[in-house]
């Protein structure tokens, strides 16, 4: 077993391609270590698996090895609205993800922090910073009783206002939160598109980062392409993720079997031309 696989994993895919068990055998066959599971349709809704059909998801995964990542419902969640009937549900139905991660024995579930809509005045943001930070105290306790970290994913390039953009603001609402069962959870693909300095942005959130998604783009949209056919910097931001002083999750974020079979062919290379330069700066050294 390739030692970089096993920190490697695959979310699933925008179309399941013979559903959720030939998904996870596929996954398993890479050898990898991984996998993230949606929480809602046509994925892993908790409200239709109940709990004989978590067990068997549970089953399902310590069978093959994987080791699960939630990430909660995005579809119709806006943790920030400045709605107060809206943002209640979305709470509600984040707390759903968090108990089926516990079932699942996942220990990581995935939140995107919400937004504000294009046509609000951009001074609403204030607003909505407060509610998304009341909503993460809300569930950060309930993490806490249940074992799980919440991940908060920063968001790409778009047309809303978004509350976790820079890597300034992602740090911000972690250490206002100030929660031991609140992590970053950061989206590479997604600070691509906003032009940061990746490996700048890594090692600002060194301190707070549970785990990475990776997928490439070219700078400006959320492309969500195989490793290699973009623009970023893939090679210089997986020496900045082995530097870090902890193992953590790195998921695939693409949108089918071949774009991970082709990303995962970019990262063999890349290990090997890391190997072959690391042996001759050795011999070079003896010399």
């Amino acid at each position: 077993m390739l030692e970089w696989r096993q920190r490697m994993g695959v979310s699933t895919f925008p179309f399941m391609e013979g559903g959720m068990e030939a998904f996870l055998e596929f996954v398993s066959s890479l050898g990898l270590r991984y996998v993230e599971i949606r929480s809602e349709r046509p994925y892993a809704l908790p409200q239709d698996l109940e709990r004989e059909g978590a067990e068997g998801l549970r089953e399902k995964l310590q069978a093959l090895g994987l080791e699960p990542i939630l990430h909660s419902a995005v579809y119709d969640i806006n943790l920030a609205s400045l709605n107060p009937l809206i943002r209640r549900a979305s709470i509600r139905q984040t707390v759903e993800s968090i108990r089926l991660a516990s079932l699942l024995g996942a220990k990581i579930v995935v939140i995107h922090p919400g937004r504000l809509p294009k046509n609000y005045p951009r001074e609403y943001l204030s607003n909505s910073r407060i509610n998304l930070l009341t909503s993460l105290r809300i569930m950060a306790r309930i993490a806490g009783r249940m074992g799980v970290t919440l991940a908060v994913e920063n968001s790409p390039r778009g047309r809303a206002h978004r509350l976790v953009a820079t890597p300034q603001e992602h740090l911000y609402i972690l250490e206002k939160v100030s929660s031991p069962h609140i992590g970053a959870l950061l989206d590479l693909g997604h600070a691509h598109t906003w032009g940061f300095d990746l490996r700048e942005y890594i090692n600002l959130l060194k301190d707070h980062v549970v785990a990475f998604h990776i997928h490439d783009n070219h700078g400006s949209s959320d492309e969500h392409l195989p490793l290699g056919r973009g623009n970023m910097d893939v090679k210089g931001v997986m020496e900045e993720i082995r530097s870090l002083d902890r193992t953590l999750p790195v998921i695939l974020i693409l949108h089918s079997r071949k774009d991970v079979s082709e990303s995962l062919a970019f990262l063999e290379r890349e290990q090997r031309e890391r190997g072959i330069w690391g042996r001759i700066f050795r011999r070079e050294a003896v010399r």
